[in-house]
Formats: structure tokens, C-alpha cells, sequence
């Protein structure tokens, strides 16, 4: 039986948001929403790929490493920034990205472990 696909709501996201002192009235929660999940997806669809299965537990835990998770500097600029709006406070967002701020941050998504 296939497994589903994980989701981020938009009330989750808006809660990332908040997190980062950032109005989610002033984002495109829905399309930063879908933006998320479609990478969430992607990673998910990589994870559990029959194929994977076959592989040597250390090919595994590598593919693992790098799909496992999305982490919250990736999401804040691939997925918060580049979705916008135009009029959002980006280039705050970008500053803080380049400045490290979300390097330490917990993931937004982790996929739980084989």
C-alpha cells in the first residue's frame, strides 16, 4: 500500500511564519503552501521509491540524509521568497537568510525514518 504524501497546511505554515516574526497577511500562504508541498512531495516520492528497498543500508541512510528533511533555510528562501508576493518583505527575509539566521533551525519537514 502506497504511503501519503505528507502536506504542510496553510495554518502551518502561516505558524512558520510567525515564528520568523513575519505577517503571514503580508505572504502568499496558499502558494507558499503549495511551493512547500510540492517539494515535500518530491522528497517523499524519492524516499520511497521501490528501488530504495534494494539498496545497501548505507546507500540508504545517504539518500536518507538527502531527502529526509526540508530544512527551514531552503524553505525560506526556495519556497517563502521566491513565492512572494513581490510586495512581501523579501529582501528582510533575504538578509536574514544570507546573514545564517535559519541555518540553525529545525527542519519544517522531516520524513520519519526507515
Amino acid at each position: 500500500m502506497p504511503q501519503k504524501t505528507p502536506k504542510l497546511s496553510n495554518d502551518e505554515i502561516a505558524g512558520l511564519l510567525r515564528r520568523a516574526d513575519l505577517d503571514p497577511a503580508d505572504w502568499d500562504v496558499t502558494g507558499i503552501a503549495a511551493r512547500t508541498n510540492e517539494w515535500i512531495a518530491d522528497n517523499h516520492a524519492e524516499l520511497t521509491d521501490a528501488e530504495v528497498a534494494r539498496w545497501s543500508a548505507q546507500l540508504q541512510a545517504e539518500h536518507y540524509a538527502e531527502f529526509g528533511s526540508l530544512a527551514a533555510v531552503d524553505f525560506f528562501e526556495q519556497c517563502v521568497i521566491e513565492t512572494g508576493p513581490d510586495s512581501a518583505p523579501w529582501q528582510g527575509v533575504q538578509a536574514r537568510v544570507d546573514a545564517g539566521e535559519f541555518d540553525t533551525w529545525d527542519p519544517v519537514w522531516t520524513a520519519p525514518k526507515p
